[in-house]
């Protein structure tokens, strides 16, 4: 089977190029799933805590839950790129509030105004020749709050709450581990920010993360 590009192709090329159907070695259509293509292609991008093992506090508690002026974890997605949100890992060390919440929002804007520490995605792929993220502005509100700006027009993409406090080390149905995984492509296309809120009422909960997204040009990926 043989393809005409009407724009440009991811790994395939641009305008009036033919792309044919990727084959094994053997002649058999390829059968690794698109997130497999975009890892083995460098566009996967991963980030968790600096330190791995050590909790992290949350976001500043509030009587309402999350504030959506002071996410815990955020990237800017620039002009020109677009990402797709492939999984969050959530794993909770101790949880003092009773009211405890995530929230997953993609803005229409670069909001991000000030603060945060720096995070650093990397790439999956563990090769020198890796392509590097092209997010911007990564931080996480570990030892520093993050100042976002007022939403625009926000796409809620994931929530989650657990109404009970529990104390590190805690076992049994107190445990609260959060998995979020997106089986189809989520557009977020820059200029836009990704903001995830991990906040809870009364007192700040700690926690592990874990997450990857996926980053290509937009016009690979925008009709």
């Amino acid at each position: 089977m043989i393809y005409e590009v009407r724009q440009e192709t991811f790994l395939a090329g641009g305008e009036g190029s033919i792309a044919r159907l990727p084959l094994t070695k053997m002649g058999l259509p390829s059968s690794v799933s698109k997130w497999d293509h975009f890892a083995l292609a460098g566009r996967m991008f991963c980030l968790g805590e600096t330190t791995v093992g050590t909790l992290i506090a949350a976001s500043a508690a509030d009587a309402g839950g999350n504030v959506l002026t002071a996410p815990t974890i955020r990237f800017t997605v620039p002009t020109g790129t677009t990402v797709f949100p492939r999984e969050l890992n959530v794993a909770f060390g101790a949880m003092g509030g009773t009211i405890n919440e995530i929230s997953i929002i993609a803005n229409n804007a670069n909001s991000y105004t000030s603060g945060g520490t720096a995070a650093a995605p990397v790439n999956v792929r563990t090769d020198s020749d890796a392509p590097a993220t092209a997010v911007t502005n990564a931080y996480i509100a570990a030892g520093s709050a993050i100042i976002e700006a007022g939403l625009t027009t926000p796409r809620h993409l994931f929530k989650a709450s657990h109404p009970v406090a529990f104390a590190a080390g805690a076992g049994g149905d107190q445990i609260w581990n959060v998995d979020k995984v997106w089986e189809d492509l989520i557009p977020i296309v820059g200029p836009a920010s990704f903001l995830i809120y991990i906040g809870a009422a009364t007192t700040a909960p700690t926690f592990l993360y874990s997450m990857r997204w996926v980053e290509i040009d937009t016009v690979s990926a925008i009709a």
